[in-house]
């Protein structure tokens, strides 16, 4: 297996196939991750996430800026935040954690399903690099969504202890999140060190061993 997990462009070596093939990826993932929010907030009884703006499949209407840059720095980025609204939830902290989650999770599927294509073309000793690639960037993005840093799913974990009265705080948080990350993948990619991400990068090459099984 000649792709690197999580995989970030090398911009002095580029091959222009892999590049096409993570932007592909890349795309799939937030539209995957978005869509699983989405329908997971509708199914735990978010009507207001029925409008025309959402379940729609058009992975260019998720882009969002700083989660798109994350995904040159880090291998993983994030799709424009879902508009949830937690007070139709009949357990709002709960299912808004289940909510939050369900894009990983999704993510996770996405990238079994991409695996089964790739184990059963490694029967036959092929090996392709487009699955491949599915495969890596949404574990990538299924592992990095355990940070418990807004907009990534564990910030939902931190904001279950904080009540209503801690809105300002929450608001701060969430917003400074995407922010906070970037320079988190900056200092890592300019030191060369894993300042904090080296576990999840461990848990996205397990959960790819997992999928693939080669």
């Amino acid at each position: 297996m000649s792709l690197p997990i999580p995989y970030i462009p090398d911009f002095s070596n580029f091959a222009i196939d892999d590049f096409v093939a993570f932007i592909v990826s890349a795309l799939l993932a937030v539209m995957v991750n978005a869509e699983g929010q989405a329908f997971a907030a509708v199914t735990l009884g978010d009507s207001k996430s029925e409008g025309r703006n959402r379940l729609h499949f058009n992975a260019f209407l998720y882009l969002d800026i700083l989660g798109s840059i994350a995904f040159f720095l880090s291998g993983a980025g994030w799709p424009k935040k879902a508009d949830i609204d937690t007070t139709q939830f009949s357990k709002p902290r709960l299912y808004n954690i289940l909510t939050r989650f369900s894009g990983p999770f999704a993510n996770f599927l996405l990238a079994s399903i991409a695996g089964s294509i790739v184990w059963i073309l490694s029967r036959y000793g092929s090996e392709d690099r487009v699955f491949t690639m599915i495969v890596i960037v949404n574990v990538t993005v299924a592992a990095y969504n355990l940070l418990p840093v807004a907009p990534f799913a564990g910030s939902s974990i931190v904001s279950a202890f904080f009540s209503s009265a801690d809105n300002k705080f929450l608001k701060f948080y969430q917003q400074a999140g995407p922010f906070i990350l970037i320079g988190l993948f900056l200092a890592e990619m300019i030191s060369r060190k894993d300042i904090i991400t080296g576990y999840l990068k461990s848990f996205a090459k397990v959960l790819f061993d997992f999928i693939v099984a080669f």
